[in-house]
């Protein structure tokens, strides 16, 4: 029921240009920046490569460092802080977990490297009490397929899923007894699950690595699970011949290195053909773009997108759109086209969102120290694109707000106004105006305490002449 309310709200909206997207940078001047994830009240986690874990406001304005990791990160080559999500239950238990490369210690990282995942808890607008969850040594490592990222299962709560690259030894990602170039998963105190497919005696150090949940990945960037059907994608880059999008199997062997895309590792003509590897859902030839984030875009804000695999790429800044087939497991390719050139500039992308509003978020980082976090919307939705129009929202102030915010619209003629504030599912929770207003500049309050708002992201609708124009801007209730 709750997609369905949200496709009329989508559509009422947006049916003048539903599927013109519209791109804006909400934040900038990120240093290394590579992936990040929101907080239930639109706040952003970002992790900066060299160790430091940045909160931003949902408005995209800095607050503070969540936490500080850099004086024992080894940010070298690939390495760094590299994947962040928050807990499932995070409304109670106020977790977030981070992967990193560990080395002791600054200035010159003399100590043992390990890839880690770290789990704090917050308090307040800070990260505390750090655990380590996940702690694998590694030797003197050329320091580039080190992966990786951290995830949950929609129907999986209680484990936490890893990516790992094959730390740049094409042999390890076909031995069961080590973790490199394998996706893991594991409890949420690092402990291991009795039921992952290759556990035997649940000490990863004798017979079976028991973490391993897929094997044959030679450096998968960064995977998603779909929020519609629980299905797993990963992104896999390949050497020079075939990046590749992979559907996650439990216990799945992907191919490398024998293969890679659909074929013979170094071939763009012999086809793999062995039964005993999973084909991707889809490659890309030479030169490789470098495919990094990836999303399964479950919305109806962008209704041509729905259930579609949006993936971006390091090398050029593009968005991709896969069509699935066979759903619901939507788990084979029908097509691919680019979505967009999300990078008019030099530099590419690493990270891909789908946020609470139904927009696109798209991170640019790795080497550089200009990152960005664009939003992707349907024209109309935050943006004053048409402004040039005789009726619009000019903002609302403060936003976020704890107790109350002022709308601001100018009217160039008089027109018939109503004002609706509805949550995340469209559900109308108060109409704020609906009288007739003359030209000039208003204002109206929307009270945290009146309309009875929890915390969270609401949108405010502004409708003029029964439906001639209408705008909307997200409101962030602390």
């Amino acid at each position: 029921m709750k997609k369905f309310l949200l496709a009329i709200f989508t559509l009422a909206l947006f049916s003048a240009n539903a599927q013109t997207p519209v791109q804006t940078t909400l934040i900038s001047g990120l240093q290394y920046s590579v992936a990040f994830t929101f907080l239930p009240d639109g706040k952003f986690l970002i992790t900066l490569k060299p160790g430091v874990i940045a909160l931003y406001d949902a408005a995209g304005v800095y607050m503070n460092d969540y936490y500080d990791l850099s004086d024992s990160t080894y940010d070298n080559f690939e390495r760094g802080l590299l994947g962040i999500e928050i807990d499932p239950n995070y409304a109670t238990n106020n977790y977030v977990y981070a992967y990193y490369n560990h080395r002791c210690c600054s200035p010159n990282f003399s100590g043992t490297q390990y890839l880690r995942v770290v789990r704090f808890t917050t308090a307040g607008n800070v990260g505390t009490n750090p655990m380590v969850i996940f702690s694998q040594q590694v030797g003197n490592i050329n320091g580039n397929h080190v992966g990786g990222n951290v995830r949950f299962r929609p129907s999986d709560t209680a484990n936490i899923y890893i990516s790992i690259g094959d730390i740049a030894v094409s042999a390890n990602a076909q031995q069961l007894t080590n973790p490199f170039g394998k996706m893991l998963r594991l409890k949420k105190d690092g402990t291991i699950p009795t039921n992952n497919p290759f556990y035997d005696d649940g000490n990863p150090a004798t017979g079976n690595d028991d973490r391993i949940w897929s094997y044959g990945h030679r450096n998968p960037f960064d995977f998603c699970f779909s929020t519609f059907n629980d299905s797993l994608y990963i992104s896999e880059n390949g050497v020079a011949t075939w990046d590749e999008v992979n559907y996650g199997i439990r216990g799945g062997n992907y191919g490398w290195s024998p293969c890679e895309g659909f074929y013979v590792t170094g071939s763009t003509t012999t086809l793999c053909n062995n039964p005993n590897y999973i084909d991707p859902i889809e490659d890309w030839g030479s030169p490789l773009p470098a495919i990094t984030g990836i999303l399964h875009y479950t919305s109806n804000l962008f209704n041509t997108l729905t259930n579609h695999l949006l993936v971006s790429d390091n090398d050029y800044g593009r968005i991709y759109d896969i069509t699935l087939g066979n759903a619901p497991l939507y788990d084979t390719f029908i097509s691919r086209t680019q979505w967009m050139d999300a990078v008019p500039e030099s530099g590419g992308l690493t990270t891909l969102k789908q946020g609470a509003d139904g927009c696109v978020y798209a991170m640019k980082g790795g080497y550089t120290t200009s990152g960005k976090i664009y939003r992707i919307c349907p024209q109309g939705l935050y943006t004053n694109e048409n402004a040039q129009q005789n009726f619009f929202i000019s903002q609302a102030t403060p936003n976020p707000f704890n107790a109350q915010s002022l709308i601001n619209f100018n009217l160039k003629q008089s027109a018939q106004v109503k004002i609706t504030v509805t949550d995340v599912t469209s559900k109308t929770i108060a109409i704020v105006l609906n009288e007739s207003k003359q030209a000039g500049e208003h204002t109206i309050t929307i009270s945290k305490t009146d309309l009875q708002l929890t915390s969270g992201i609401y949108f405010c609708t502004m409708q003029i002449n029964g439906g001639e124009y209408s705008q909307t801007i997200k409101l962030v209730v602390q």
